[in-house]
């Protein structure tokens, strides 16, 4: 049930905000002696991209020199956003880990520029005539 509701939350929260996504480095905490085990790379949906706001979000994380078993992770987060980042902390359900990421992130562009810029063009040329 927790999850369901979590998933809702996450959801519902790119409704009132534009969405941008993350890229960069994810660190878990875990029981592996070995601490380059736990670093990966990591993509995140983040819920907004506004600069100084509290962000929740969700993504996928690939850790290179994990066991095999262990290479991938899926994580949901919740961090704050500065200008072109964000930085996340938040629980892995594949490893079964808690997880602190760092990254750069950029708004996801909802808006279709070629039907904005065809119309444009349409005004344009029935204005000329």
């Amino acid at each position: 049930m927790k999850k369901i509701s979590l998933f809702s939350l996450l959801s519902l929260s790119f409704l009132f905000a534009n969405p941008a996504v993350m890229g960069g480095i994810t660190y878990n905490f875990g029981s592996s002696s070995d601490s380059l085990a736990n670093v990966g790379a990591s993509v995140k949906v983040l819920s907004t991209a506004k600069e100084n706001k509290p962000v929740v979000g969700a993504g996928v994380s690939y850790y290179p020199w994990a066991k095999s078993d262990k290479q991938f992770g899926l994580d949901v987060s919740a961090g704050y956003s500065f200008k072109n980042g964000a930085v996340m902390g938040g629980w892995d359900f594949l490893k079964q880990q808690p997880s602190v990421s760092l990254g750069y992130s950029k708004e996801i562009d909802t808006t279709n520029n070629k039907e904005e810029a065809v119309i444009q063009d349409a005004r344009c040329k029935k204005a000329k005539k």
